[in-house]
This record gives C-alpha cells, structure tokens and sequence, in this order.
C-alpha cells in the first residue's frame, strides 16, 4: 500500500529515480503478499522484498534522486526492514545503509548533495543515522523478543510433536511386527508339536486371505483374518502330544480331549490379543453348517464369517497334506469331499468361491509350501527358531524308554507310522507272556529282566527295522520290505534268541513271546494294520500263547472253531494276578482271573465262566455287517440278563466272556435259555446261531 501511495506522488515529479524506488518498494509489497499467502512461502516472503529494497534504496541514494528530503524519509527503511524481515536481518541492513550514507557523504559523491545540504550537515548526517540505526536495531530486538521467543517455542514444539509422532509411529509399527512375528512364532510353535503340521497354520491362513480377497474384504480385515487363522489351533497347546499325535483310532475320551482345543483356544485368546476375531476362530472353526459341528453346535450363519472360512481351509489343508495315520489325499477326493460337504460342514457360497480359486490356479504357490519349502522370513526368526527347538526337545526327552532301551510308544509309533506310508513291510504285535505272574511271584526286579532282555532281543534283530514299547508287555515292530517268508524266518529267529537269553535265569523260565502278524503297503492305512495285528495276536493268545500268527482276511468272514474252555482258564492262570480295580477288558484275561479269586475269597461262592460264539449254522459264509449286527443283539439279550454282579465282556469277533457268581450248573442253564430266546426275539433268523460252552471254577481250583 505504502508503495503505491508512493507512486502516484512520484509520477508528477517525473522524477526517474524517485519513480523506481517508490515502484520498488510497490512490488516489494506485492511480492511479499503473494509469497506469504498464495504460495504459502514464508522465507520467500522475507527475501523478496529485501531484494527490491536494497537494490532499489542503493541506487537512489547513489543517484540523489529528489531533492533533499527525500534522503531523510530513507531512515524509514531499516526501521521497516528491521520489523518485517527480522531482527537479524534488520540489523544487518541497517549496517547495510548506515555505510552506504557515509560513503556517500564523506567521498567526492557529496557533491551531488551539496545543493541541498550544508557542509556541517553532511559531516553529522551519516553519524545520526548510524545512531538512528543502533537505536532501531536495539528497539525491534526489544520489541521482537518476546515474539521471537514464543515463535522460536512453538517451532521447537512442532518440531518436537514431529519428532514425537515419528517414533510413535517407528513404535508402533515395530509393535506390529513384533505381534506378527509373535504370532507366526506361536502357530509354528503349535505346527512343530508334530512334523506333519508343520507349516499348517501358515498355509491355512494364506488360503484363508485368498477367501477374503476374492469375497472383497478390505486390507485390514484381511489381515486380521489370516492372523486369526494363524492362530486357530492355538489351544492344541493344552493337548497332550499322545493324543495330539496318535496314529491310531481315537477313542471317545481321547477325542473329547481333542476337541476341548477350541474352547482351550478361545480362553487363551479372549481379550488378550489385538486380533478382535483370533477367540471367535479359535472357539468355531470345527462347527458345522448344518449344526452337528463343536463344540457350541452353531448352525449357519450362526457361525461368524471368518470361522466358515478358515474351516474351509482347514480341512482343505488337512486333506491335501501327509499326517501321521495317512498320505495325502488325492485332488478328485479332496474335490468331492468340498462338494459333499456344502451345506452340511461347509458354508455353501465360500466353499465355491474356494474352488474357484482352485480351479485358477491361485492356491498353487500356497500348495507348493506343502513339499517342504522354508519362509524365509519364518527362517530368519530366531525366536522361531529357539521356540521350534524347544518343542523339539521336550518332545524327545521321552523318545526312549529307559527299562528296554528301545522306542518309547509316543515316539515309535509315530515313526513306524510314517515309515508305514512310504514302504511295504510286516507289522507286528508283540506281547511278553506271563509278565505278570513273574511280577507276583519274583517282584518287579525280574519282570524288568525280562523287559529289558525283550528290549535286546528287538534291538539285535531291527537292524533295518523300527521297534518300541507300547506299554506294559507290549511291543510293536515294523519290518521294512519284507515278503511274507522272510518276516516269518525273522520272527523265528527273534523268538530263538528271547529263548537262549532268558534261559539261565530260572525266575523268568515262563517268560514267552506271542506275536500277530500283518503284511502292510503303502496304501494300507496305519490303525486298520495295528489292528489286524492285534486281532492276529489274540488268536495266538487264545490258542495256549507262545508262537506267532499271520493275520487272515477270511478269518473275519468265516466261523471260527469252538474254544478249548479249559486251555483258556489255564492260560488265565498263568497270567498271573492284577492288583487293584479291575478293568474288564478282552486283551487282558489276568484281570477277570483275579477279580474272580478276590470275589471267592470274600464270598466264598463258586464262579462260572461262560463262552458264547455266534457260529454259522451250516457252514454258511456270512458279511461283517450281519455279524455286527448279531453280536450287537447277543450283547443286549446279555445285558438284559445278567445280574449286576456278573460280568461280560467281547472276547473276540464272534465271542462273548461271562462271569456268573454263585450259580450252579442248573442256574447257567437257566440264564443261557433266556439268553438265547432274546438274542433270537431280537436277530429273528439268520444264518448265525448262538452256542456256548462253561468252565467251573471251583472245580479248576479244587482240581
């Protein structure tokens, strides 16, 4: 403004120099304006109209432009300058021009002045405006102190807010990866529990993240999903790995264990983690569409979103990888089982939008990571890294079992398990006879002899094969790449060396070994081998112990021969005694022998023991399904028979063991008919037909 009023008085004098100053000064102004508040340049706002002042002032000192008053209201401008350009700058041009006037003034260039001024004038001037100028610099550093503190103040707080928010945002994303990496530590850490998992949470999360990207979720539920995902088996932690890893056939409690996984997970999870889903997962991703899921039994969309995902890629990663009881399965099964299971396990439009993604192609990356392919930033952990081996080493302090010196149950049968799936061989069933009658009679020092020779014996002849104890007198070994001859030379050449290594201790003399047998391929699935070789050694029990037998696949369809009632009390007998609760079971006939002598020496009464088979009436070949069938109603006529102080139990396939207490021949004839009419109220006709045999057992003490 000042400039512009400047001007338009200056354009009258048509004085050139006057004109240029004062448009200086016009578009000093302008400039400063439009920096400050167009281009929002605060620095370019100070040196703009600097330099038009200082080039513009100089020459119109220089030229003695206007008469003599006109030097006079120049002391305006270090004051203006001193105000609006800061006071170091102010100074400094007021230094600027205090030296500019006494040049001017003390050289031949006052000439120019001469006119206007007097001598003594020009001798004082430039020494008042030197005096003027300190006095201005020192006014503005007063004036501007206060000012300049508090601008000063407030830079440093901005700059410090900035430096603040920077490291909170270093930290926090710090903090995020370290919740990452904590994360991908504990679901590695839940995968390294069992080698065949490895790497199972990671690849379930990934599918998972494809689910949601295809169904058009935002990033950050993505990402919270898949962490969720991450951390889905989280409560397996709380399992035991005999369970957890148990190639066998679960029983209901075992599997009542297993499932207790999800709510284990949810606990462990809830309000303890920045994931909001992660407990959701954990709890749900075993429910069913249909409702027959666990552990809450949610149906629908009962379940949450993100549960029906990762259920999807659970079970898809389960199928597509090895486990310890199984291969991998193949792409038409796993297929079929993913469209079976819409509406019933699977969320029907999530489990489409997962084989779309199949079917592209888009699952392939993940799939490869299957064979065995490391993460790199997984690798790189090395707290991943110290926690795998953790798990690792507690799992294998057990790996052995001290009294034989060979495979402890955990750890053996995972191995041959797995050893199972990639080569051929003979698994067999072994079980120490008369371990317990040696216990009893001799203590537990000699027992532990026959275990520990047992132990030798398995070690000597398993150069290429896998043994371990399963427990008690039981032992399992895994031939590999055996024919049937060659397994059964080898089993000859084990019984032989048990044989001469007991041979001089007389205490263990009855030691024996009975052995069934099964020849197995990779095809062949881990607990129906286990079982066939079960079955196999039962026959070799029931038939007077010590020798071996190979499992038969007729033998399951076919009658079986009566059994010899006396040979099986006897064989009782020498079992030996079992002290404590007895625990009916059809492996283990020692605990029904001393259940019945505590029974008689209590009571004082006399027992019978009676063996029902279901035999076909004419030497008829009968399925499995009509056997079930009638061995379930046989079952139920007993039950309904039977007092509570009888016992029963399924010795084998086609037979049943019962116990009557205090019952004479005439009361055994008695229960048998009822037991009979039942069985066929409930069977009807059929081509198996029920026969019995009975042993008195106060005859065999007394005898």
């Amino acid at each position: 403004m000042l400039g512009l009023i400047l001007l338009i008085f200056d354009i009258r004098s048509h004085n050139i120099p006057l004109l240029l100053a004062s448009l200086a000064t016009l578009i000093a102004g302008a400039g400063c304006g439009f920096s400050a508040h167009v281009l929002k340049n605060r620095e370019l706002a100070i040196k703009f109209p600097t330099v038009f002042c200082v080039i513009f002032m100089t020459i119109y000192v220089l030229t003695a432009a206007g008469e003599g008053s006109a030097i006079l209201w120049s002391l305006l401008i270090p004051l203006g300058l001193c105000y609006f350009v800061s006071v170091k700058n102010g100074i400094i041009l007021s230094a600027y021009y205090t030296l500019l006037i006494a040049v001017v003034f003390y050289s031949p260039l006052n000439a120019r002045f001469a006119t206007y001024y007097t001598p003594m004038f020009m001798t004082r001037f430039p020494i008042l405006y030197a005096c003027l100028s300190i006095f201005t610099g020192m006014a503005m550093i007063q004036y501007h102190r206060t000012a300049l503190f508090e601008i000063d103040h407030a830079n440093r707080l901005t700059e410090e807010v900035e430096r603040q928010t920077a490291v909170v945002k270093q930290q926090s994303q710090k903090i995020e990866q370290m919740s990452r990496q904590t994360i991908h530590t504990l679901a590695n850490a839940i995968d390294a529990k069992d080698p065949y998992t490895r790497g199972h949470s990671t690849r379930v999360a990934e599918y998972s993240g494809k689910i949601a990207q295809k169904l058009g979720w935002d990033r950050d539920r993505i990402d919270e999903l898949k962490f969720s995902a991450l951390l889905h088996d989280i409560g397996k932690i709380g399992v035991p790995d005999s369970i957890l890893n148990n190639p066998r056939k679960l029983t209901d409690i075992e599997f009542d264990i297993i499932k207790s996984h999800t709510t284990i997970g949810r606990d462990m999870l809830k309000d303890r983690i920045m994931v909001k889903a992660a407990d959701d997962v954990a709890v749900s991703h075993h429910e069913r569409y249909d409702g027959k899921g666990y552990p809450q039994g949610l149906k629908g969309e009962e379940i949450s979103e993100e549960a029906r995902i990762v259920a999807i890629a659970d079970a898809f990663d389960a199928m597509s990888s090895d486990r310890v009881y199984r291969k991998a399965c193949d792409s038409c099964h796993i297929r079929n089982e993913l469209e079976n299971g819409k509406e019933k396990q699977f969320d029907p439009y999530i489990t489409d939008v997962f084989l779309e993604l199949w079917d592209g192609g888009e699952l392939d990356e993940i799939l490869k990571k299957d064979t065995g392919e490391e993460d790199d930033a997984e690798a790189s952990s090395v707290l991943l890294q110290e926690v795998v081996e953790t798990f690792a080493a507690g799992g294998s302090k057990d790996e052995i079992d001290v009294t034989t010196g060979i495979m402890s149950r955990n750890s053996g049968e995972k191995t041959i398990a797995r050893v199972m799936m990639e080569e051929p061989g003979c698994l067999v069933f072994m079980d120490v006879d008369n371990l317990k009658k040696i216990n009893d009679t001799y203590g537990h020092e000699a027992g532990d002899r026959i275990l520990h020779i047992m132990g030798d014996t398995l070690a000597d002849n398993s150069s290429d094969s896998l043994c371990c104890r399963l427990g008690g007198d039981e032992f399992l070994l895994f031939m590999k790449n055996v024919s049937q001859e060659d397994a059964k030379r080898r089993m000859e050449d084990i019984i032989r060396d048990f044989e001469q290594n007991k041979k001089d201790d007389p205490e263990i003399s009855i030691a024996s070994i009975s052995a069934g047998m099964v020849m197995s391929t990779p095809e062949n699935n881990y607990t129906d081998a286990y079982n066939k070789a079960d079955k196999a050694l039962y026959h070799v029990k029931q038939n007077g112990k010590s020798g071996f037998n190979f499992y038969k696949e007729d033998s399951e369809i076919s009658a079986i021969d009566n059994i010899d009632v006396s040979k099986l009390v006897t064989n009782i007998k020498n079992s030996g005694s079992y002290n404590g609760a007895m625990n009916v079971d059809y492996r283990e006939f020692a605990k029904l022998y001393e259940f019945i002598v505590n029974l008689e020496q209590r009571f004082d009464h006399s027992f019978k023991l009676i063996v029902i088979s279901l035999e076909s009436a004419k030497g008829d070949v009968f399925g499995s399904d009509e056997l079930e069938r009638s061995m379930y109603n046989m079952e139920q006529s007993i039950r309904q028979t039977i007092r509570d102080v009888d016992v029963l139990t399924r010795y084998s396939k086609q037979q049943f063991l019962v116990i009557l207490l205090g019952t004479d021949n005439d009361g055994v004839k008695t229960a048998v008919d009822r037991i009979f009419r039942g069985y066929f109220k409930m069977n009807g006709s059929g081509s198996l037909i029920p026969k019995y045999s009975v042993a008195d057992f106060e005859n065999e003490k007394k005898g």
